[in-house]
């Protein structure tokens, strides 16, 4: 009797004891944390892969489609063009970084030639390498990207005008993968600014091949293009010629691209700006170039791809008056200054309220005033994940982005995008090579007509 008696004392004693209960929730609090971290990952490799092969299927279905309408038959062989039937992306000449399963060798892409609807069909699929669902005896992901282009659809391409504007800040020489802690230093740091570099000459690359037939000096030049580099200001060329458009990729060439270097402050308002003025004229220099060759004039079609990796923070500063600052503001010779005694804010003329910096209000209203007047804006947030990150200039002090800046440039970026998709958020240089990748995908899309 007394047996049973202690054992249901000791059961009571152990329902109502709360010890170790913290223990436990954090345990398995943090084993939900990292699944979701996990789960991000491989969601976002999943993402990347599916960018990569819409690109690929929209790049070959589109040549495929033209070499119909311009030869009245499919490629008799791989040498004149994509032959119907399964080809690995490899064999076409395609990449895959690591994501994927394989690599480009092991993606599939099929090309149907069908005579009967007139048109080029292509499907790629392939399996991504994942990391969380590998616990859960998911051994990979598949993804899967089609593509139709209309023989008769295709058509020459509608005149275009491309601007680039890419922040160079001092941020850019950080690395774009975030430390596991302030004093890991990652094994092989790739910069930000390398990451920016690769991602323009494989969109420069790539769009000059799928649009390539249509660049030619000698006939109706149908594309321009223009690059502004900035930080705290438009980065000059290192030549005394003032930066400027170009017929091709003659405004985003290799010595535009390799120039670019990380250093200084933020200040996205004089390239936007100057990208406005820029596309302001680009109408005229279209219609000569039609009235050169006797063709008739198409307005161009306008693009601005917007990127940057923080807030900005220089520029000049707005006043806004705030009656529960308990500050009073005033400007003397053109500058501001400040008090907290409302005596001196009297005699000074004061204002009570607040300072803040005007760059991205500016930034804003051009970006409203571009889209009004018909051009396309693509923003991109380059590694704005919250963290801290590799500095080589000062290993012992990494980088940080906080919340606050995360907010600021997602706030500022989306504002300026001309649909709320075409708001790219890219965490290192793999997804910002697939957001240039997005964005090429929507420019063909809007050159060309795509059916799919």
């Amino acid at each position: 009797m007394f047996k049973i008696k202690n054992g249901k004392s000791l059961l009571r004693r152990f329902r109502g004891n709360e010890d170790g209960n913290m223990a436990a929730m954090f345990a398995v609090s943090a084993v939900a944390v990292v699944g979701a971290m996990g789960a991000a990952m491989d969601f976002s490799t999943l993402s990347n892969a599916k960018a990569r092969s819409q690109s690929i299927a929209d790049a070959t279905a589109l040549s495929a489609a033209i070499f119909v309408k311009d030869n009245d038959r499919p490629p008799a062989s791989f040498s004149e063009g994509f032959t119907q039937g399964d080809h690995s992306a490899d064999a076409l000449g395609y990449e895959f970084k690591g994501f994927v399963e394989g690599g480009a060798s092991n993606v599939n892409v099929n090309v149907v030639y069908d005579d009967n609807a007139k048109e080029a069909r292509v499907t790629v699929t392939g399996k991504t390498v994942p990391t969380f669902a590998q616990v859960l005896g998911q051994q990979n992901l598949a993804f899967k990207a089609e593509s139709v282009v209309s023989y008769l659809d295709v058509d020459e391409t509608h005149p275009a005008s491309i601007v680039l504007v890419l922040d160079n800040s001092g941020s850019m020489r950080w690395d774009s993968e975030q430390l596991t802690n302030a004093g890991t230093r990652p094994a092989n740091p790739t910069s930000r600014i390398n990451g920016l570099q690769t991602s323009v000459r494989t969109f420069r690359d790539e769009l000059r091949g799928r649009i390539g037939n249509q660049l030619q000096s000698d006939g109706l030049r149908v594309l321009r293009t223009g690059i502004l580099p900035y930080n705290s200001a438009i980065i000059p060329l290192a030549s005394d010629a003032e930066r400027q458009m170009d017929w091709g990729f003659g405004g985003v060439d290799e010595g535009h691209i390799t120039a670019m270097r990380a250093a200084g402050g933020t200040n996205s308002n004089p390239p936007m700006a100057v990208a406005n003025v820029w596309l302001d004229t680009e109408d005229d220099r279209h219609r000569e170039e039609a009235v050169r060759h006797d063709e008739e004039f198409r307005q161009p079609l306008k693009f601005v791809v917007f990127m940057t990796d923080g807030q900005n923070t220089t520029g000049g500063f707005d006043f806004i008056e705030d009656n529960t600052t308990g500050r009073y503001y005033g400007q003397i010779n053109g500058k501001w200054f400040t008090t907290r005694s409302l005596n001196t804010a009297n005699f000074h003329g004061f204002r009570e309220g607040r300072i803040e910096l005007n760059s991205d209000r500016l930034t804003i209203e051009t970006c409203n005033e571009m889209r009004a007047e018909g051009t396309i804006i693509y923003t991109i947030g380059y590694a704005l994940d919250v963290g801290f990150y590799f500095d080589p200039a000062d290993p012992s002090d990494p980088g940080e982005v906080t919340a606050l800046t995360q907010a600021t440039a997602n706030n500022l970026l989306s504002q300026c995008a001309s649909e709320p998709e075409f708001f790219i958020e890219a965490g290192n240089g793999e997804e910002l090579e697939g957001a240039f990748d997005q964005i090429q995908n929507s420019i063909i899309k809007e050159l060309i007509r795509i059916k799919s």
